[in-house]
């Protein structure tokens, strides 16, 4: 392996590794280093990332193009979940991949990748599918499942399935009552004003559903994706630069005391657009910036979503996931922070033990993103272990009928159970044919007897090979 990837320091003991990466094209990922070793293999580059449930985002393709993805419905040590776009085919797209738990995983862990239910889109109204996979009628929807994960906001079936059509959330809950959004929320790139209104609609949807989880249902969530906002100005290369530049903050290089310099402009942007002061809304601030106006701001009904990366790496500065590909941002590290893992629950928080970007490992414009979580063991009667995967109709090799594929190279790789027989041992064994028409053959499972068909040649009758050859006149009668 590279050395980018030894680098890669596996979990401890009892974690769980999740990780966010907006890979840009799931084709071409395996074009760049240190993946195109890994013969377009999703199962290794997950375990290259020591990674148990991994979100990727802007998949960029059909329903069809999943069968070129060698595979990926029937990975070795995953299950995927996915939700492709029902409109602008080939475009968006998000995979939950969920490492199946194994008899050797401490009973935290096995609890804590242990799926129950999986949906798909963020307000409940697509068609729930059938035990077969297939989509059950439109008026059957996640929500009327007696065994929905539920929290659904308050959302009309157009608006929802409007919302939902272009492949931008999934969502499942895991054993451990955790209920985790694997997201790729709009960004509005193109600045209009529908798609301004389609991009605080879907991130209401998403925060209202993951509120009314945590505070009317009791269950703990996990936000992971690509949110496209910045939570704060030291997110943001390029709002620092314009600032700086027009003389309204002051530079510096350490996180704290840069926003504690020009604290009011730090605080201004955290409303500078809808769409942030909509996450800001949601989202614990500052965990480690004693900034006494954030604290005093604070709803602790409202405000219950923890960024994981800043609560382990507090407000270092240039932490950034994305980059322009087109002024080659990427070696300058001139970018932004958009990628987040987020967690509803202080203990949750209290059990991260890592935290951080992996900006080394190309693939994308974005890098990926992880945070550890600690899963202590259940107390020995909450025990429930479910090492058998359920069937999940929307699992993908369900929902899309993958059929899996084998390598032809496997056709070749067939052995005996015992070594093959030397040279020397196959010239001294006598050879006891039965008759001068039999031969026998031996191999691990005994000895077979082959029988030719052909019937023995009579006395005085002539080979078939002497019609061939020319006769000479002594050959005459």
């Amino acid at each position: 392996m590279p050395d980018i990837l030894d680098a890669i320091v596996p979990t401890l003991p009892g974690s769980v590794r999740y990780v966010s990466f907006n890979v840009n094209g799931a084709k071409t990922l395996f074009n760049y280093h240190p993946w195109t070793q890994m013969n377009n293999d999703f199962n290794a580059l997950f375990r290259a990332m020591h990674a148990d449930i991994i979100t990727l985002q802007e998949l960029k393709v059909t329903a069809s193009g999943l069968l070129a993805l060698a595979n990926i419905g029937h990975l070795a040590n995953y299950r995927l979940f996915i939700s492709l776009p029902k409109t602008k085919k080939g475009y968006s797209g998000v995979g939950l991949f969920v490492r199946v738990p194994t008899a050797s995983d401490p009973p935290g862990v096995q609890r804590g990748l242990t799926v129950l239910r999986a949906e798909e889109g963020v307000t409940g109204h697509l068609p729930r599918p059938s035990a077969q996979g297939a989509s059950l009628s439109s008026s059957s929807s996640y929500r009327d499942s007696p065994d929905a994960i539920g929290g659904y906001p308050d959302i009309d079936s157009t608006t929802g399935l409007h919302l939902d059509s272009e492949g931008r959330c999934v969502v499942v809950e895991l054993a451990g009552n955790v209920v985790v959004f694997a997201v790729y929320c709009p960004a509005n790139s193109m600045g209009t004003d529908e798609g301004e209104s389609f991009r605080l609609d879907f991130l209401r949807a998403l925060l209202a559903r993951a509120h009314n989880l945590k505070h009317a249902l009791g269950k703990e969530v996990v936000v992971m994706g690509d949110i496209n906002v910045c939570l704060d100005l030291i997110d943001t290369a390029e709002g620092m630069r314009d600032r700086i530049s027009q003389l309204v903050v002051v530079p510096g290089d350490a996180g704290t005391s840069f926003e504690a310099v020009n604290y009011e402009e730090c605080v201004r942007f955290k409303t500078s657009t809808p769409a942030r002061e909509l996450l800001n809304q949601y989202t614990v601030p500052g965990l480690k910036c004693d900034l006494a106006l954030e604290k005093s701001l604070l709803n602790k009904k409202s405000q219950f979503l923890y960024d994981t990366t800043r609560y382990m790496q507090g407000r270092e500065m240039k932490l950034y996931t994305v980059w322009n590909t087109l002024t080659n941002a990427r070696p300058s590290n001139f970018g932004s922070r958009i990628d987040l893992i987020l967690c509803s629950c202080p203990h949750m928080l209290a059990h991260v033990t890592a935290a951080h970007i992996w900006p080394g490992l190309l693939g994308s414009d974005h890098c990926p993103v992880y945070t550890d979580f600690h899963h202590p063991d259940p107390p020995q009667e909450e025990t429930t272990l479910l090492l058998v995967p359920q069937k999940l109709p929307f699992e993908a090799k369900h929902f899309y009928k993958l059929s899996k594929t084998r390598d032809i190279s496997q056709l070749f790789l067939k052995r005996s159970s015992s070594p093959p027989e030397s040279e020397t041992v196959k010239k001294s064994r006598p050879a006891t044919p039965k008759d001068k028409n039999t031969t026998t053959k031996s191999n691990s499972k005994g000895s077979l007897v082959y029988v030719s068909r052909k019937p023995a040649r009579q006395e005085g009758q002539k080979s078939i090979s002497t019609f061939f050859t020319k006769s000479t006149r002594n050959d005459q009668p």
